[in-house]
């Protein structure tokens, strides 16, 4: 039961990785409502009511096709932040090394000086 909990806190289908969707979803809205604004007024201020119309629709558009693009970088970013969190960082020496017997040379000299003596 310890694993199966474990496993659902790794893979993020608990609240662990609700922040990353919760940005994920809103940058495309965002991206939206923000620039149909900016296209409402800039076009009001260029032709009048007839214009804030169709700054609001192009502002819309382009707010669409930015959004998606964001939405996508913003995808691609938190896979590369996984990938690098998921990858091993510590080192496991092979088995031969972690057997092989070890002399050190304070070895050596207490021995030498011991003969002397």
């Amino acid at each position: 039961m310890n694993e199966s909990n474990n496993n659902k806190e790794q893979s993020g289908t608990g609240m662990t990785g609700m922040g990353r969707w919760l940005a994920v979803s809103s940058e495309l809205p965002c991206a939206v409502v923000a620039l149909l604004l900016v296209g409402q007024i800039v076009g009001s201020s260029i032709a009048g009511p007839s214009g804030a119309t169709w700054g609001a629709l192009l502002g819309a558009v382009f707010g669409f096709l930015f959004g998606v693009y964001s939405v996508f970088v913003t995808i691609r970013y938190f896979d590369r932040l996984d990938i690098q969190s998921k990858r091993k960082t510590t080192y496991m020496p092979p088995m031969e090394e972690i057997l092989e017997d070890v002399r050190f040379d304070l070895d050596d000299t207490s021995s030498d000086e011991t003969d002397d003596s």
